[in-house]
């Protein structure tokens, strides 16, 4: 059976759309007010690796919901993004507005305006935003969390604690991306089920605490 290369191809794919734009020192230099838009997802199991059709179906079985329930109970990662958003922009002397709506990447408005020689663009149109919330830019992060399985075929080779994270700053005059990054962590976990999955949900602190480390030190530094 023709086989199929999950995540890391369908991750190329993605992320080759996807322009990475470092943040200029001057952009602290001016006053503005920033909204923050944090869209997190429930943690979930994520494939890697080789499987046919058949292998996908044999695997989506939910061994690891009860410890991805409790990974939701013990992490939030929209609540703490949020937090950590606001004090370093906060810190720049920016305003910050947070904005708490639902996000949904296949309804979202993509992008169509005119697009400025020199400048990369934000995939979607925030436009709206801008006067709805009087904001001048907009911090927009998409975090996924949870665990990372490999496979080769039907068989299981690696787990992992998971947390990968996308962020945009867009300028919404115009949409242009002032910054933009993309944080993918991974913990290897050997007993994830030991003491009521307590390995698992620490490895997903881990992983999520050094996608923030980077963010709040590389990226928007």
């Amino acid at each position: 059976m023709k086989k199929l290369f999950l995540f890391f191809a369908a991750l190329v794919v993605l992320t080759s759309c996807l322009p990475k734009v470092a943040l200029a020192p001057a952009y602290w230099n001016k006053s503005s007010k920033v909204g923050i838009l944090v869209n997190a997802t429930p943690p979930a199991k994520y494939k890697e690796g080789s499987q046919g059709l058949l292998d996908m179906a044999v695997t989506s079985g939910d061994k690891y919901q009860e410890a991805l329930n409790l990974i939701g109970e013990k992490i939030h990662p929209k609540e703490e993004l949020i937090a950590m958003y606001s004090e370093i922009l906060q810190s720049k002397g920016k305003e910050v507005i947070i904005i708490d709506e639902k996000f949904d990447s296949k309804t979202a408005k993509k992008f169509n305006g005119t697009k400025a020689e020199g400048k990369k663009y934000s995939r979607y149109d925030f436009s709206e935003l801008k006067a709805k919330y009087n904001i001048d830019e907009l911090l927009f992060a998409d975090v996924n969390h949870g665990f990372m399985i490999s496979y080769y075929g039907m068989i299981e080779t690696g787990k992992m604690a998971h947390t990968f994270l996308n962020t945009s700053l867009i300028d919404l005059s115009d949409q242009s991306l002032v910054m933009s990054s993309l944080n993918m962590k991974n913990v290897t976990l050997k007993k994830w089920k030991d003491n009521n999955y307590e390995s698992s949900i620490q490895g997903v602190r881990s992983t999520l605490d050094q996608a923030k480390a980077e963010e709040k030190d590389v990226n928007l530094k």
